[in-house]
């Protein structure tokens, strides 16, 4: 839960409200197995999960909040629409005219690997396993050359 975990981090280095007043944890977790051989290892499967993030008294403008979260998305999950994974939702409830206190929640979906290793401990198709978390490269330029 990588992403969450970064999220929150974001939002706590941004101040959006102190730390003591921001909560974050995963539920609706789900694993969907994929099990496609990739040049690193194995793509073993797909984790989704609801993020939820909670703000106690917020006292900031909604659109400075909703600016943070929108910039994070792009630049930590920009291929969302891929996987058609719903807009972000914040549930608002005005404490009084100056606070709220704000309930946002955010799907994600993280790839897991397992990386081949005589020392793993997971054994599949006649080989094992060792869960290494990496970084897909995805190439985003490339050439072909035709007849050269």
């Amino acid at each position: 839960m990588e992403k969450l975990r970064a999220l929150t981090k974001y939002l706590i280095d941004h101040r959006v409200v102190v730390p003591e007043q921001l909560e974050s944890w995963a539920e609706q977790v789900n694993l969907s197995l994929v099990w496609k051989p990739e040049e690193l290892g194995l793509h073993m499967g797909d984790m989704r999960y609801r993020a939820v993030i909670v703000l106690e008294r917020f006292a900031d403008h909604p659109g400075r909040l909703m600016a943070l979260l929108g910039t994070w998305l792009v630049n930590n999950d920009p291929d969302r629409h891929l996987d058609e994974l719903p807009a972000p939702t914040f549930d608002i409830e005005q404490m009084d005219p100056d606070l709220a206190d704000v309930e946002i929640t955010v799907e994600f979906i993280e790839p897991l690997h397992l990386s081949e290793s005589p020392d793993g401990e997971f054994e599949a198709f006649g080989t094992t396993w060792a869960f290494v978390p990496f970084d897909l490269w995805i190439a985003e330029r490339g050439e072909v050359v035709y007849g050269a």
